[in-house]
């Protein structure tokens, strides 16, 4: 990988302070980055007033939705694994 001059000089003092290889603390601090986005790619905030009305609406009547219906009948266009 290429870094700066100055990366490479804050990144081999941070791994040497913490007393992995180079390597090593990349890879650590790469995969803890990683594993953040990750969850923060599955799960979802809401504020309170967002909340209420996402309970509301999950306890409201159901509501007839015929296209939805039709393409839920059909084959996805997606190919599975």
């Amino acid at each position: 990988m290429r870094v700066s001059e100055r990366q490479e000089r804050v990144l081999r003092a941070a791994a040497d302070l913490s007393g992995e290889t180079l390597t090593g603390f990349v890879l650590a601090v790469a995969t803890e980055r990683a594993e953040e986005v990750l969850a923060r790619g599955q799960r979802i905030d809401l504020d309170v007033e967002a909340f209420e009305r996402f309970v509301a609406a999950l306890d409201g009547p159901v509501e007839e939705m015929p296209t939805l219906r039709r393409y839920a009948g059909e084959p996805s266009p997606i190919p599975l694994r």
